[in-house]
């Protein structure tokens, strides 16, 4: 059984791993970057690399990994009043980005970027409509449309912000977004939630 400490080493270990792998996708694509690369980066050595990941994919797949049930575990805690208030939820998701700003910014700016944002944006839709009871609706195509189209605006607005498109913070933008978003689907209010 690891010790406290051990198991804060390990946590600083893959932090400083996934740190100094967005810093590289900065400057390369993903098939280019070596472990070597990184352990350069992130002052670890190759054997806390392979201590903790097998290759460099896993590194990328750990941090989705985190990202989309960080996002699920938000949705579930919010989800019997996302259509009544959809703005706690979506603060929570921008208070989960703030707190690691520049290194979500390293690495919805790299190339990987928009396939990793694509791969959210399919999980989140896919999600809402999962858990959502759509059988009830009278319109459930409608649902789904709006869906779609609230996530994939809401998550460009993002990397808007983050690409230095958009000069709004996280916040005001979550603050708006929210709004909109309550208008767009309140005519499903009235449904309810599993």
């Amino acid at each position: 059984m690891e010790t406290k400490s051990q198991y804060r080493s390990a946590i600083r270990s893959r932090k400083y791993i996934k740190n100094a792998f967005s810093e590289l996708l900065q400057k390369k694509d993903l098939d280019s970057i070596t472990v070597t690369e990184i352990v350069r980066l992130s002052g670890l050595n190759r054997g806390t690399f392979y201590a903790h990941y097998n290759n460099i994919t896993d590194v990328l797949e750990e941090i989705e990994k985190e990202v989309t049930d960080k996002i699920l575990s938000l949705f579930s805690a919010y989800k019997s009043n996302i259509i009544d208030n959809p703005t706690p939820f979506l603060r929570e998701i921008a208070d989960f980005l703030q707190k690691d700003f520049d290194f979500y910014k390293r690495l919805i700016c790299a190339k990987v970027g928009e396939n990793f944002i694509d791969k959210l944006k399919e999980f989140f839709i896919n999600t809402v409509i999962e858990e959502i009871k759509t059988d009830e609706m009278q319109d459930k195509a409608k649902f789904v449309l709006i869906v779609r189209f609230y996530t994939n605006g809401f998550a460009n607005m993002y990397v808007d912000v983050f690409k230095g498109k958009l000069s709004v913070t996280l916040d005001k933008l979550t603050q708006m977004m929210g709004e909109i978003i309550a208008v767009g689907i309140g005519e499903f209010k009235i449904k309810s939630i599993k």
